[in-house]
């Protein structure tokens, strides 16, 4: 990349996040939610669900849905397609491809709790939740599929890490540097594992998520890990709440193939369409007390997620690391405190993507 490819780069990488923010400020919840600057964008869900009472649409040029029925609608109809051709701007289409069509079938979560109570067990009394377990275990699982091993697995290893902004970068302008360090990783995982690796990238930061607010979900809702301490069973349902309230994927894009009626809204033929899931997930006219924790809530249609209509494996990849995780430290769960805040990173409204949960066992 030459120094003149580089400014251009950055120009167009500052351009859009201007956009978006001057969009923003004047009234467009949508393009707030894009500038990924906050810990909790319940708000703008909010706000976008309270524009319309069908799909809203934003100054940026999309479709928002997140109502639960225009959801479930857009993600397992077959008029919608995550192609986005030449419709991507110039900035998003190096990671257009870094949620590749599938990968290898997860393990089995029976296989999947010994390797976290291994990692769990090298990780000490006080760690970092996401560092040290979320991230790593399903990482040291994905390299030894791939049949790596020593200097070859530390490095692929880092490389997973070094991807971790891909999925947010096809919807948020990331900082030059980081932009050009996530184009370089997804490069070396391309050439070191090829498909199946940039699969890996996308499902190892989607399963580190996934645990981390099983976890914290679990230490935050009062009784329930010492309930789940008497029944590791109760982590499936744990993890299907977690699914509900904070998804692996919180936006999912979607292409109409044809024209059609979404939400009482005409969507014309190569429109782009966001499905706010974790919106979606909270819909008030299907769940009651959409914003509640509650592990035992009564029959309700499941949650949606980013894989329907387009099955890849990477939320059950997530999900079956995060019951295994449950599983692995039902135990001690009861005992065990933060011992520093949560911290997000910003720009991350895709993933919603957390950097750091100190904690002590």
């Amino acid at each position: 990349m030459t120094t003149t490819d580089r400014s251009r780069l950055g120009s167009r990488l500052q351009m859009a996040r201007g956009w978006y923010w001057a969009f923003g400020v004047n009234g467009d919840p949508y393009a707030m939610l894009l500038c990924g600057q906050d810990d909790t964008p319940g708000r703008w869900y909010e706000q976008i669900r309270s524009a319309s009472d069908g799909l809203f649409r934003s100054r940026c040029g999309a479709w928002v849905v997140t109502r639960y029925a225009a959801a479930a609608q857009v993600l397992r109809g077959p008029g919608f397609t995550r192609a986005a051709g030449e419709a991507a701007a110039d900035w998003a289409r190096p990671f257009l491809d870094a949620r590749p069509a599938a990968g290898s079938p997860p393990a089995a979560v029976d296989e999947l709790v010994l390797e976290h109570r291994q990692v769990a067990a090298e990780a000490g009394a006080r760690f970092d939740l996401l560092r040290d377990l979320a991230r790593e275990t399903p990482a040291r699982g994905v390299t030894a599929r791939l049949g790596l091993t020593g200097e070859d697995a530390r490095r692929v290893a880092a490389l997973l890490r070094s991807s971790a902004p891909a999925l947010d970068a096809r919807l948020t302008p990331q900082p030059l540097a980081v932009t050009e360090r996530t184009v370089a990783a997804l490069a070396d995982v391309r050439q070191q594992a090829g498909a199946e690796g940039v699969w890996a990238a996308a499902g190892c930061e989607m399963a580190a998520n996934t645990v981390t607010n099983a976890v914290l979900a679990t230490l935050r809702t009062p009784g329930l890990a010492g309930r789940l301490a008497d029944d590791p069973d109760l982590a499936d349902r744990i993890v299907a709440e977690t699914l509900r309230t904070a998804p692996p994927i919180h936006l999912e894009v979607r292409h109409a193939t044809a024209g059609q009626t979404v939400g009482g809204m005409a969507v014309a033929e190569g429109d782009e369409v966001v499905v706010a899931v974790a919106a979606a997930n909270r819909d008030p006219q299907v769940f009651a007390e959409p914003d509640r924790f509650d592990v035992d809530r009564a029959a309700t249609p499941p949650a949606l997620t980013s894989g329907l209509g387009h099955p890849d494996g990477l939320d059950e990849f997530a999900a079956r690391h995060a019951a295994a995780a449950l599983r692995a430290l039902a135990d001690v769960l009861p005992g065990t405190a933060l011992t520093g805040p949560v911290v997000h990173r910003r720009r991350s409204p895709v993933l919603r993507g957390i950097s750091r949960c100190p904690v002590e066992i």
